[in-house]
Order: structure tokens, then C-alpha cells, then sequence
């Protein structure tokens, strides 16, 4: 089945010239969906339906490559990287417009879908079926969070980043619970990807754990700055 569906001779290579295109359309899409957001703001149910639907299909696609293709594994097919489970609560929270998951999901989400479309964790290069499924899914992943800000003006507060951070490390000990019975490596919480990765950067296991810790609180205050003042409104009314 060696075509664009399936080809382990077509490799994906980090930051050549398909990669940083690929980037930079996504850049250009993001910003023409805000500075258009006044005119998709009466859209916009139509809109949180189509992306949600989008990222359940593009899960269940990669289910169903998996099995056709003859790679699914318990020990890296099911979805329990942290991207995977944030595309899925992704989708719940546009359909229930959820405010918790908001809370939690603008952070993890647009956090994690940065990391992964900077330095992916993939080994298929264009026009393969799964470079296409990956930075849809993640463009999508980091798109979701900001349609319901944009298009609805929801505000994050402190107790967001707050709230992400404890789900965050409570999802990281279940999966690590996983992890450990199945000789998984969900998450990347036994080992560094095989791929480049940020994590490269950060010492040996499970130093480089701590340090991701230290690194996603400051992702995520950093990711709160932009509404530090929209807060303070809010309390001094």
C-alpha cells in the first residue's frame, strides 16, 4: 500500500521547506479568522459544529489508518497523548460550549498543539495521509480555544491557569498509572520521542519532567497575560 496513504519511505523532516510552509499557512489562517471575527461572529454555531465534527473525524481516520494499515498498538494507537484527549474535550467543549473545559482546554490545547506543530512527533512527510491528519488535528486543537474567545468573548481568568495546571498533572498521573502497566509511553512520560523534540533540551529521565513542569506554568502565565486586564475590569466593577 505504498502510495499517500501509506508510505514509511516518505519522511517527515523537521523544519524543511514543507514544514515552515505548512506553518505559515496556518499563521495566515489564524489571523484572517480574527481580524474577520465580527463577520463569522453570526456564524458561529455553525462554525463551533463543523470544527468539533472535524476533529472526531479526523480521530476516528486515524483510528481506522491504524488498523487498515496493520499499525495499531496498544502501546501508541490509542488516544491518550495529550493532544489526543485535548482534540477530543475540544470537540465537547465547542458543542456544550463548556466553560470548565474552556478554562482548561485554552491552556493545555493551544499550549501543547504549539509544541507539537513546532516539533512534531511524526515520521510520515507530505502529501501522506497522516502529515495531512496531524497538523489538521493540532491546527484545530489550537484553533478551538480562541474561536470560543473570539466569536463569544470568553474571558480566562487566573483560576483557568489554576484549574489546567491540577487537571493537567491529575491527567499526567493517570496516564503514568498507564504508562506503567502497559510499558507505554504516553504523554512521553517514560522516555523522550523518538524524534527531535524541545525535549531534547532538558536532560535525561525524569529530569526533563520536572523541568516540563516548570516550563508549562510559565506557558501558561504567559498565555493568561492577555487577559490580566479584562480581569481586572471585571473585579473593580
Amino acid at each position: 500500500m505504498k502510495n499517500w496513504f501509506y508510505d514509511p519511505s516518505v519522511q517527515f523532516q523537521l523544519w524543511d521547506q514543507t514544514h515552515l510552509i505548512t506553518l505559515f499557512m496556518m499563521l495566515i489562517l489564524l489571523l484572517s479568522i480574527y481580524f474577520l471575527r465580527g463577520y463569522l461572529r453570526p456564524y458561529r454555531h455553525v462554525i463551533y459544529v463543523s470544527v468539533a465534527l472535524l476533529l472526531l473525524i479526523s480521530r476516528m481516520s486515524l483510528d481506522s489508518w491504524y488498523v487498515i494499515t496493520g499499525t495499531w498498538e496498544i502501546e501508541s494507537s490509542l488516544p491518550l497523548e495529550l493532544c489526543s484527549i485535548a482534540s477530543l474535550l475540544c470537540a465537547v467543549m465547542l458543542l456544550t460550549r463548556n466553560q470548565f473545559l474552556l478554562d482548561v482546554l485554552y491552556f493545555i490545547a493551544i499550549g501543547g498543539s504549539m509544541q507539537a506543530l513546532l516539533t512534531p512527533d511524526l515520521h510520515f512527510g507530505f502529501p501522506q495521509y497522516r502529515y495531512i491528519q496531524f497538523f489538521l488535528d493540532h491546527f484545530l486543537l489550537l484553533l478551538s480555544p480562541l474561536l470560543m474567545i473570539w466569536l463569544d468573548n470568553y474571558v480566562i481568568r487566573f483560576t483557568s491557569l489554576i484549574k489546567s495546571f491540577v487537571f493537567l498533572n491529575g491527567l499526567a498521573l493517570v496516564v503514568f498509572g498507564f504508562n506503567h502497566v502497559s510499558q507505554a509511553n504516553y504523554m512521553f512520560l517514560m522516555h523522550k520521542p523518538s524524534t527531535p523534540s524541545l525535549l531534547d533540551l532538558l536532560g535525561d529521565y525524569p529530569y526533563y519532567l520536572l523541568f516540563l513542569e516548570g516550563i508549562a506554568f510559565v506557558l501558561f502565565v504567559g498565555l493568561y497575560l492577555p487577559f490580566i486586564r479584562a480581569e481586572r475590569t471585571r473585579i473593580e466593577r
